[in-house]
């Protein structure tokens, strides 16, 4: 016989079945609680028993329940007509111990730490440029830990290594993944999820897991769920991030640690340069000095020498002039043109001088467009000492440039 309902009609019916049915009022019901949630003054409880659980509430009251208790709760069964769902509530509960699942999460945690699997773990190198991040390839926490590396620190290289992350085999495969990669050249080893109830967690506290976490020999971030919660692979881990954006942001972290170091260098060897140049700059000024100081005091010298001379023939040209004549008078005025002559050419000399050691200073070459190459804060002066990636310094006259080196080609 075919009936014919309503959702309406369906829900009024069940909900009068759960009503009218005795055995499901004043009900004691044990399980371990599985999950605690609070909403204004209302508890709300998942009590789970192996791969069942159950939705309980207590209306008006903020039950002090810890997960992974096991306790009994007094109530009976509701059906919410509005959900369609089936809830337990209850009016009292008392605790029954330790949960099974708690024993056992205990107990390998104990085991865990006496092999000293917690302690001396691997802290993450200096400089990070190379992770690679195991988890789900199409889970949105890959994509807010590649966003957050990615807005500051573009130049890191993220590679995925797809596992799954929750589930039947999870903890395993991610075991088998960690022992993979420790043949790769990496950085840092991220174990990524985002959050999720303690079930979806579960993978991260496989015993095999976490072995191959604590015994990796790449150190690895730890960045599973919500930052209040903890699991095996935080404690084997050598870093724990409470998200995978604060994973991210370690990762950016220790990637400006290598851009800082990287411009304090350059800066050391820029200022190093300047002082070079600066001080071969002066050695030169002083060389130009002191040879025309030394030019011009000979100059000096030669000139009153010569004036004393002219003098002197002076002198005796007139008081031979009676005898000698004009030929006297000849014989002065070539010795006045020998002496402007002379004092031309050293003049002369001395500008020769003065362009070529001007033509000479290093800072004027710079000035014509040439630059000064330097590789590892030393000068480059032929192109053998180069080779294709070499990371170079220009120095200009007005300042430096960083370059690398595409090709190299000799004569």
């Amino acid at each position: 016989m075919n009936r014919q309902m309503t959702v309406l009609q369906l829900s009024s019916y069940l909900k009068g079945v759960f009503d009218d049915e005795e055995l499901l009022h004043d009900v004691s019901l044990t399980g371990e609680v599985a999950e605690v949630s609070y909403s204004d003054r209302h508890t709300f409880l998942t009590l789970s028993e192996n791969d069942c659980s159950v939705r309980c509430m207590h209306f008006n009251s903020r039950d002090k329940i810890e997960k992974g208790e096991k306790i009994m709760l007094k109530g009976s069964v509701r059906f919410y007509e509005k959900r369609n769902s089936v809830s337990f509530v209850y009016n009292e509960f008392s605790p029954c111990g330790d949960g099974e699942k708690a024993a056992k999460f205990a107990e390998l945690k104990k085991r865990l730490s006496e092999l000293g699997y917690f302690e001396n773990r691997l802290p993450l190198p200096k400089y990070i440029v190379n992770v690679i991040v195991i988890t789900s390839a199409d889970g949105a926490a890959i994509r807010d830990f590649i966003r957050v590396v990615s807005d500051k620190s573009p130049f890191v290289s993220v590679r995925v290594c797809p596992a799954k992350v929750q589930g039947v085999g999870a903890g395993e495969m991610m075991a088998r993944a960690v022992k993979y990669l420790q043949n790769e050249k990496t950085d840092a080893i991220i174990l990524c999820r985002g959050g999720g109830s303690d079930e979806d967690l579960d993978a991260f506290n496989d015993e095999a897991l976490a072995t191959a976490v604590a015994t990796s020999k790449i150190p690895i971030i730890s960045a599973v769920g919500h930052e209040v919660d903890y699991t095996l692979c935080d404690f084997c881990a050598g870093t724990r991030a409470g998200t995978p954006s604060i994973a991210g942001e370690i990762v950016n972290a220790h990637a400006a640690a290598l851009i800082n170091d990287i411009l304090l260098l350059i800066e050391r060897a820029r200022s190093a340069l300047e002082n070079k140049q600066k001080y071969r700059e002066t050695k030169v000024y002083d060389a130009v000095s002191s040879l025309s100081a030394a030019v011009s005091l000979g100059i000096e010298k030669k000139k009153r020498f010569i004036s004393l001379l002219s003098e002197r023939g002076y002198y005796s040209l007139k008081q031979k002039l009676a005898v000698k004549g004009q030929g006297v008078l000849s014989l002065a005025h070539n010795l006045n043109n020998a002496q402007t002559k002379l004092f031309r050419y050293k003049r002369d000399e001395v500008e020769k001088n003065h362009r070529l050691l001007k033509a000479l200073d290093p800072h004027r070459i710079l000035e014509s467009g040439y630059a000064a190459v330097t590789l590892n804060g030393r000068l480059v002066k032929n192109v053998s000492k180069l080779k294709r990636g070499d990371k170079v310094k220009l120095v200009f006259a007005d300042g430096s440039a960083s370059a690398s080196v595409d090709d190299v080609s000799k004569k």
